[in-house]
């Protein structure tokens, strides 16, 4: 652990961490929607895809290295809230930066 005073206090390492994947998921959706149309659906892609990437990694790393219990590890309902964030956060940036394009384009405008 990093910092010893958050040690055995789950809840409040998965609420930080809740907290900084808002400004991180929406900084990559920004950078992936500079190259990429901005959709909802794009959005679930771009959030399936960092999912996937991410428990790939957890799988091959984190689990073996430092858990040592795949069922510890993904047995944690804490888990799946950020992973339920990640891929909220990503549809929602989709949406927004649509939005956001159509109104820069003046394509809502009558």
């Amino acid at each position: 652990m990093f910092l010893p005073p958050l040690k055995d206090k789950n809840l409040a390492i998965f609420g930080i961490f809740w907290v900084i994947l808002v400004p991180l998921t929406l900084g990559m959706a920004k950078w992936y929607f500079a190259k990429e149309k901005a959709t909802v659906k794009n959005g679930l892609f771009l959030g399936l895809i960092a999912l996937a990437v991410g428990v790939i990694l957890d799988v091959i790393i984190t689990v073996p290295l430092f858990v040592k219990s795949f069922s510890a590890f993904f047995g944690n309902w804490m888990m799946y809230v950020g992973y339920a964030e990640l891929l909220l956060l990503c549809a929602y940036a989709g949406a927004e930066f649509d939005n956001f394009a159509k109104a820069a384009s003046g394509i809502d405008k009558k």
